[in-house]
C-alpha cells in the first residue's frame, strides 16, 4: 500500500511539471496633442456655464490656439449725450455685464495678461475735431475660472486693474506664471455704466466721436 501511494505521489508530481503556462502581451497607448480649437463663451460670473443665449454686447472672437481672448466687448457706447464748456464725465450706456474671456489650453507654460490701448482719442471723422485730453476709465473687473470649485468665486489669484485708456498698453488682467492658476477658462468682469469718459473744458463740439480699443493677449516669460 504504502509503495502504492509513493508511486502515485510520483506520477501526480511528474504530471505537473509537465504542464507548460503560456502567456500573451497586449499594449497600451495613448497620444496627446494641443486643443487648439475655438473656445466658446461662457457665462461671465460662472465660468463652469456655457453662455445661452449668445450675447451680443460680449460676441465671441473665435480665436484659436491653445492661448486665446475668446471674448470682448462688442462697444463702449455712451450714447447720446449735450456739450458742456465745463469738465464733464460721462457714463457708458448699460446695465449688463461686459466682459473678456481668456482660454489657456497650455500643459507645459503658465502665466499670461491682457493688456488694453485705444488708436488714437476719441476723434470727429467728419470734422477732424478730436477731443483732446478726454479719457475713457474702465473699472476694475471681478475675475472668476472655471477650475474653481465654485467657478462663480471670485478668485483672488489673478490682478485686475483699473485703467485710463491712453495709447500705451496697460494691463487690465493678469495670471501669474504659477501651476495650475489661470487655466481653462477665465473671465474678467465689470458693467458697462461704470466706463466713464471724462472730457476737458472747452473740449466738446456737437457730431460723432469713434476710436478703437485693441486688447491684446501676452504670454508670460517661461
Amino acid at each position: 500500500m504504502e509503495k502504492s501511494l509513493v508511486l502515485m505521489s510520483c506520477l501526480l508530481g511528474l504530471t505537473m511539471l509537465g504542464t507548460s503556462v503560456q502567456a500573451a502581451t497586449t499594449s497600451g497607448t495613448v497620444t496627446f496633442e494641443d486643443d487648439t480649437t475655438a473656445t466658446a463663451p461662457v457665462n461671465p460670473t460662472d465660468p463652469g456655464s456655457p453662455q445661452s443665449p449668445a450675447d451680443p454686447n460680449n460676441p465671441a472672437t473665435g480665436q484659436t490656439g491653445t492661448l486665446t481672448i475668446d471674448v470682448a466687448p462688442a462697444k463702449i457706447d455712451f450714447g447720446t449725450v449735450t456739450t458742456s464748456n465745463a469738465a464733464k464725465t460721462y457714463n457708458a450706456v448699460g446695465s449688463y455685464n461686459q466682459y473678456l474671456q481668456v482660454s489657456d489650453k497650455r500643459t507645459t507654460a503658465n502665466g499670461w495678461k491682457v493688456t488694453v490701448k485705444q488708436d488714437h482719442a476719441l476723434t470727429n471723422t467728419t470734422t477732424n475735431h478730436v477731443l483732446t485730453g478726454a479719457v475713457i476709465h474702465l473699472p476694475k473687473g471681478t475675475a472668476r475660472n472655471s477650475l474653481n470649485a465654485t467657478p462663480s468665486t471670485i478668485d483672488t489669484n489673478f490682478t485686475t486693474t483699473a485703467v485710463d485708456i491712453t495709447t500705451a498698453d496697460q494691463e487690465v488682467i493678469s495670471a501669474p506664471n504659477q501651476t495650475g492658476i489661470g487655466k481653462a477658462v477665465t473671465t474678467d468682469t465689470w458693467t458697462a455704466s461704470g466706463v466713464t469718459l471724462s472730457v476737458p473744458k472747452l473740449t466738446a463740439r456737437t457730431g460723432n466721436y469713434t476710436n478703437t480699443l485693441t486688447w491684446t493677449l501676452v504670454a508670460a516669460a517661461n
